[in-house]
C-alpha cells in the first residue's frame, strides 16, 4: 500500500462528531506555517450549486473545487485556513480509481487534510484520527494500522494540534523529504 507522509485523514462514526471540528483546527494551526490543502469525501451524492467550479465529473465521482463561502464542511475547511479545498462526492467503491484522478490536484510538499473514512482502507497517510461518537452502530469496517489515533468526540475537541506531524524526518512542513 503506498505511502502518503503528507496526508493527514479525519473520520468518524457517524455525523456530528466533530470530524470537521478537527479538520479545522489541524488546518487553521498548520496554516499559520505553511500552505495546507484539504479534502472532503461524501459518499453521498448531492446536487451541486450552479455556481460549482467543477473539476471533472463521471458517473462514479464528481471533484469539485470549493469557491463559494456556504455553510458546507468544505467552506469551513477554506474559511480555516486552507489554501485550496476540494469537495468530492464519490461512492466507496469508486475510491481508488477517483484518488487517482485526485492526485493530479494535490501537492507531494504540503500538508493535505482530508476528511474521508474509506480512504484508508486503499492509502496509507501520516495518521487517521478516528473520531468514534456513542453511536457504534454506524463504524464502518476499516483496515487496522498502527498510524490510527481513536478520538472520542471529547478527546478530539481538546486534541492538542501543535502535535501534528512532530513525529520526525518522512515529512517536515518545511523540508520535505519523499520516503
Amino acid at each position: 500500500m503506498k505511502q502518503y507522509p503528507n496526508i493527514l485523514m479525519v473520520a468518524g462514526n457517524g455525523r456530528n462528531v466533530g470530524k470537521t471540528l478537527l479538520s479545522c483546527r489541524i488546518i487553521k494551526h498548520l496554516a499559520e506555517s505553511t500552505d495546507v490543502y484539504a479534502v472532503k469525501i461524501s459518499s453521498h451524492f448531492h446536487s451541486l450549486d450552479n455556481e460549482a467550479h467543477i473539476i471533472t465529473c463521471t458517473d462514479d465521482f464528481c471533484i469539485v473545487k470549493e469557491t463559494l463561502d456556504t455553510r458546507k464542511d468544505s467552506s469551513r475547511m477554506l474559511r480555516a485556513g486552507a489554501k485550496e479545498v476540494l469537495y468530492v462526492q464519490c461512492k466507496n467503491q469508486n475510491l481508488p480509481q477517483m484518488f487517482d484522478n485526485l492526485q493530479a490536484f494535490l501537492t507531494i510538499d504540503k500538508p493535505v487534510i482530508i476528511e474521508t473514512g474509506g480512504l484508508y482502507n486503499y492509502i496509507n497517510p501520516h495518521t487517521l484520527y478516528y473520531i468514534k461518537g456513542e453511536d457504534s452502530s454506524k463504524q464502518k469496517p476499516m483496515r487496522d494500522g498502527n498510524n490510527i489515533i481513536m478520538l472520542s468526540p471529547d478527546e478530539a475537541l481538546a486534541f492538542n494540534v501543535e502535535t501534528i506531524f512532530s513525529d520526525g524526518p518522512q515529512f517536515k512542513i518545511r523540508n520535505y523529504e519523499k520516503v
